[in-house]
C-alpha cells in the first residue's frame, strides 16, 4: 500500500475516570489520525485509526483499546498531512485487528483481555502539515430564521455528531459540547450567549437565508 496523506481531525468522545465499580463518563476532546492509501490493486482506502477509553471486564480499572476502521472509497476525503518521501508499507486486511509497520501501529488491548491498554501510533516525523490542519475543533453554529431547515439538515448527520439544539433549554447549560448548534428562535438566545459557553473550540457559523 501506497500511502498518499494523514487527515488529522479532532472530535468529542468520552473520557473515563475511576475504579472499583466506581466510574464517571465525561465529554473530552480527542484526534484521530486517518491514513489516506493505495492498495497494490489500485483501490483506495481510507484507515480510520482512534482510542477508546472504558472499563475493564471487572470493573476494577479504566481500560483503553486501540481500535481502526478500513473503508474502501471512491475518492479520498481531503488530508492534512502529506509524507515527505515515498512510504510504503503492507496492504492492510480489513479483519486484522492489530497492526504495526514503519508508518503507524494499531494494538487492540495491549495484549491483556483482562486489563486491555490498547491504543495506536502514528510516526508523524514521517509527514508535513498541509496548512489545512485546524489548531482547534470546529463548531458549526446553525443560525437563521425558524421553519427553514437548520434542525432537519442537523438530523441528517450521522450518530458520531452531537447536536445540541438551543431550543430544548429553557435555560441553556454552563458549557456546551458539540460539533453543531443549532440556534433556534423560541428563547431568543444570542451568538454571546452562544460565545460564553464553549471552550477550545472556532466556532463557524452557518447561516440559512432563503434565495427569493
Amino acid at each position: 500500500m501506497k500511502i498518499i496523506g494523514l487527515r488529522v481531525e479532532k472530535y468529542i468522545g468520552k473520557e473515563v475516570s475511576g475504579h472499583n465499580c466506581d466510574f464517571e463518563y465525561n465529554d473530552a476532546e480527542f484526534e484521530k489520525h486517518i491514513i489516506l492509501g493505495l492498495l497494490e490493486d489500485n483501490r483506495k482506502v481510507e484507515i480510520e485509526l482512534t482510542t477508546e477509553e472504558g472499563e475493564c471486564g471487572s470493573g476494577w480499572c479504566t481500560a483503553s483499546w486501540g481500535n481502526r476502521n478500513v473503508t474502501i472509497v471512491d475518492k479520498f476525503n481531503g488530508y492534512t498531512h502529506k509524507p515527505i518521501k515515498e512510504l510504503i508499507v503492507d496492504d492492510v486486511s480489513i479483519e486484522a485487528e492489530d497492526v504495526e509497520n514503519d508508518v503507524f501501529s494499531v494494538n487492540y488491548n495491549g495484549g491483556c483481555n483482562y486489563y486491555p491498554s490498547g491504543g495506536y501510533n502514528v510516526n508523524m516525523d514521517l509527514f508535513k502539515a498541509n496548512g489545512r490542519e485546524k489548531e482547534l475543533r470546529p463548531t458549526y453554529v446553525f443560525i437563521g430564521e425558524s421553519g427553514i431547515g437548520k434542525s432537519a439538515l442537523a438530523l441528517k448527520f450521522n450518530d458520531d455528531t452531537i447536536v445540541f439544539e438551543t431550543d430544548a433549554y429553557d435555560t441553556l447549560p454552563e458549557k456546551i459540547v458539540a460539533d453543531v448548534i443549532v440556534v433556534g428562535n423560541k428563547h431568543k438566545y444570542t451568538i454571546d450567549d452562544i460565545k460564553t459557553r464553549v471552550e477550545e473550540t472556532e466556532l463557524v457559523m452557518c447561516s440559512f437565508t432563503p434565495i427569493a
